[in-house]
């Protein structure tokens, strides 16, 4: 509540709005119309409630930029990441330098597992690319409950990331 009365009163400096007594300097909000305090305080709520959404998990199905689709899900203390519709059908995973592993379909391939966390901003952990065969450092990143920021880094230095849209519910 004292967190929601500073963003209130923060917010009505911004808007120029007077929330004191000139002459006793003290907080009242007596004095603003109705519609402006409520207006003002769900725009608040929103914004506090919007951000926790965002921490939210990133299971589900996603879209690459490439069209292919991935199915993010829960695995033990991880979250773990799967083509569920490779970009073209019948791709197989031709780069892959261990042999066993060498020509195996892209559809159901492990993609990505991340370390679940308690304030989920980013998720770090490990992604592999097919295009070349290796696995990265890389790290998800919610951006909003339908876009989703996936980050792979070469010594922690040279990184490049591509967002990837919800499909589905």
């Amino acid at each position: 509540m004292v967190v929601m009365i500073v963003l209130l009163q923060f917010a009505m400096v911004q808007f120029g709005l007077s929330a004191t007594y000139a002459d006793e300097g003290r907080t009242v909000f007596g004095k603003m119309p109705d519609k402006i305090l409520l207006a003002i305080a769900l725009a608040m709520l929103t914004i506090l409630s919007t951000t926790q959404a965002f921490s939210a998990d990133p299971t589900g199905v996603w879209l690459t930029k490439d069209k292919a689709e991935i199915t993010i899900t829960n695995c033990g203390p991880n979250f773990c990441g799967i083509v569920s519709k490779p970009a073209k059908p019948g791709l197989r995973d031709i780069r892959n330098p261990d042999p066993m592993l060498n020509g195996r379909p892209i559809l159901g391939m492990p993609l990505l597992k991340v370390k679940k966390a308690d304030v989920q901003d980013v998720l770090p952990g490990e992604l592999y690319n097919p295009l070349d065969g290796k696995m990265y450092e890389g790290s998800l990143e919610l951006r909003s409950n339908d876009k989703l920021r996936v980050r792979g880094c070469v010594l922690r230095i040279f990184c490049l990331h591509e967002d990837w849209v919800r499909i589905g519910s």
